[in-house]
């Protein structure tokens, strides 16, 4: 599969999961923020705080996804060996920019309603973080596995210098030329 196919593959994946925990984190929210339908909540008009807990749960959401499903050819070793890279990245890009983004519409043009809360936190917010989540998991939460043939010769490829490609090079073998004893290189001709 080609590098630009693999990156697509993930790309789709990571939009999916995007989706699926943003709407968990969405209906969380509305829930404890406004307490639709006359729902009680425990945090009804704390907008900030219910932003922040509802897409903590978001989070949780979606770092399980991404590690079994977006980049599982990626996933680390152990189940959570990368989730506080993955936490902090999320709670940076989480404070930076979809709760700027509601903190800008709220107390600089002066937008209160639901729906522009909804708009500056939940859509543009989330949009701009996206980009940047999955570049930084990507590249320090589930890092590019390292292929055997990365790190030695492919077992397979036609041998070098007539070593048998299942043994390797050898080690140690004795050249016909002289060497010396300190460095392996061609030893210098004998003086007369």
């Amino acid at each position: 599969m080609s590098r630009a196919r693999r990156l697509i593959g993930e790309a789709g994946r990571f939009m999916a999961v995007g989706a699926i925990s943003t709407a968990v984190a969405v209906v969380l929210y509305n829930w404890m923020a406004y307490a639709p339908y006359g729902i009680w909540s425990p945090l009804h008009g704390h907008i900030t705080i219910s932003y922040i807990l509802s897409h903590a749960v978001g989070m949780l959401v979606s770092y399980e996804l991404s590690r079994r499903w977006t980049f599982k050819q990626r996933a680390e070793r152990k189940p959570g060996e990368g989730f506080v890279a993955y936490a902090v990245i999320n709670i940076i890009t989480m404070t930076t920019i979809p709760v700027g983004c509601l903190w800008f519409s709220r107390h600089v043009l002066g937008l209160t309603s639901g729906l522009a809360d909804n708009v500056s936190g939940n859509v543009v917010g989330l949009l701009i973080s996206q980009v940047a989540r999955f570049y930084l998991f990507r590249t320090f939460v589930f890092h590019r596995p390292i292929h055997y043939t990365e790190v030695y010769d492919d077992p397979a490829a036609p041998a070098e210098d007539g070593a048998d490609p299942a043994v390797g090079p050898v080690v140690g073998q004795i050249s016909e030329e002289p060497t010396a004893p300190s460095t392996g290189d061609p030893a210098p001709p004998p003086r007369s």
